[in-house]
């Protein structure tokens, strides 16, 4: 009995040391690796000064192309939006950005995700490699009591979220096989052309005030940046958002402003051809006033 208590103890022991050793090496990686995705690219910026950031979902990500904005206006700015991100993961964004550079405005794609006040399951991953950090587990951890354990049980949330966080991302990072934001100045291209003709229909109609989208207005005005909300097009859509007229300040709905289904790679994404078209409608829209 002693032995197999001796040897239970030292498997404890050797396991516990080996996920420890490789929670640190992946920790590592992505803290120094090629990017692999906008938020390890935005912690490695130092000092940038821009006139704009593009913040939302992947209906942000596909939607703007800063290139065209800066060939038509001059304007410099980044496309930030990151897929499946909602306000919670928006919000930790913009704060993460103000650690390494300046913005003067910031336009946030919202949509009937709006109703959403809890992190989005596939948004959230690419936060928990720094889930140790005070700020990043501060912004989760009252959402649900799996972020203590993401924090405090070593390699853990790695074996969780081993598809997007596993072994062949960590791999391809240390590598330095990253995506190449800088030359789109972080917009991402989507391919394909919507094949059905179908009106879009999305959840239920927003209703109330969503408080963290107060709250993120708030943190823009004290630290004087504007901020600017937008619906991107979307292809024969029949949902009713115009309660965000009057819940959000400066809002601009653009979902009916593109109705080729040329320009769509599905429902609610633009392909490549609409974003670019998309982008000088926003650009027309915003910047020709400034």
């Amino acid at each position: 009995m002693k032995r197999f208590a001796t040897y239970t103890l030292w498997l404890f022991v050797i396991t516990l040391v080996f996920m420890v050793t490789l929670d640190f090496i992946y920790t590592s990686v992505f803290n120094h690796g090629a990017d692999r995705n906008k938020l390890m690219w935005v912690r490695a910026m130092e000092g940038e000064n821009l006139d704009y950031i593009i913040l939302g979902s992947s209906r942000a990500n596909y939607s703007i192309q800063p290139n065209v904005i800066t060939s038509t206006t001059g304007k410099k700015g980044f496309n930030l939006g990151m897929n499946s991100s909602n306000i919670i993961e928006t919000s930790a964004l913009l704060e993460k950005f103000l650690e390494f550079g300046t913005t003067k405005s910031v336009y946030i794609q919202v949509d009937p995700q709006y109703r959403q006040e809890y992190p989005d399951p596939v948004g959230e991953v690419v936060w928990m490699p720094y889930v140790h950090e005070s700020e990043v587990y501060d912004t989760f951890k009252d959402h649900a009591s799996s972020y203590t354990y993401y924090r405090y049980v070593p390699f853990y949330r790695y074996q969780k979220f081993a598809a997007r966080l596993g072994f062949r991302d960590v791999l391809s990072s240390a590598l330095g096989s990253g995506y190449d934001y800088e030359s789109t100045l972080g917009y991402m291209p989507r391919y394909g052309t919507l094949q059905q003709e179908k009106p879009f229909v999305p959840h239920p109609s927003i209703v109330k005030e969503n408080p963290l989208y107060t709250k993120l207005i708030s943190f823009c005005n004290a630290h004087d940046i504007k901020v600017y909300f937008f619906t991107a097009p979307y292809y024969k859509f029949k949902g009713d958002i115009t309660m965000l007229e009057d819940l959000l300040p400066q809002y601009t709905n653009f979902s009916d402003s593109l109705s080729d289904r040329l320009y769509f790679s599905d429902q609610i994404h633009l392909n490549t051809k609409g974003a670019q078209k998309f982008t000088e409608i926003f650009a027309e829209t915003y910047f020709s006033k400034q």
